[in-house]
């Protein structure tokens, strides 16, 4: 049985470093990376997670030039998605996800705490 690849929309300068990054997980075995350039705005990017329909979104943030409520936008656009963004200005990465728990009792609570030390 042939192993499902993921898939991988990274929305950003389309820069040398840029095109490391693509390049770096392109080599990856079993992902498929979809660049889209930042220049051509959000309908680009929500155009190509509509056609790709992938695992993850990576957007390179910038500061003054990255839409801070970009990440969340597209977490309560798409809920199965995982978007991370990448800040080269500081060489941060913040992972965003939306998850459902089902709390049966306090200590499910707690453990949801616990687990994002």
């Amino acid at each position: 049985m042939e192993k499902k690849s993921k898939k991988i929309v990274f929305w950003g300068r389309a820069d040398l470093l840029d095109s490391s990054v693509e390049s770096i997980l392109a080599s990856l075995a079993g992902w498929e990376v979809v660049c889209v350039s930042n220049k051509a705005g959000i309908k680009a990017l929500n155009m190509a997670v509509k056609k790709a329909n992938p695992d993850i979104i990576i957007i390179r943030f910038e500061k003054n030039h990255t839409i801070p409520f970009l990440p969340m936008q597209i977490i309560n656009d798409h809920p199965g998605i995982k978007v991370i963004t990448l800040g080269f200005d500081n060489n941060s990465m913040e992972v965003y996800s939306k998850q459902t728990i089902l709390i049966k009792q306090v200590s499910d609570l707690i453990s949801v705490f616990e687990d994002n030390r």
